[in-house]
């Protein structure tokens, strides 16, 4: 016998590389894509959390504007609520 290798094992050898390697390709093709589209569904929920947090931070700046306005509605003339004086009604109020 001859020492070497024959044709057949040569083509099972390139065969098998081959077909290793065809599917080796397409699971990084696979996986290259699977991120990209990660990627875009991650851009877009950031996108989507920086729109519903300055919806909130609008809001609350609405109601800290309507808290302020209600504020000086309430207050006649400059005087505060405190120094107002409070109406008893005739009420008394003992305490035991």
């Amino acid at each position: 016998m001859a020492n070497g290798f024959i044709l057949l094992e040569v083509l099972v050898a390139m065969s098998l590389v081959a077909s290793s390697w065809v599917g080796l390709s397409n699971t990084y093709q696979g996986m290259i894509l699977r991120l990209s589209q990660l990627q875009e569904k991650r851009a877009e929920l950031r996108k989507e959390m920086d729109r519903h947090e300055l919806d909130i931070l609008t809001a609350a700046q609405l109601n800290h504007s309507n808290q302020i306005s209600r504020k000086l509605a309430d207050e006649s003339i400059g005087m505060s609520r405190r120094s107002r004086p409070i109406s008893s009604l005739g009420r008394t109020t003992h305490k035991k």
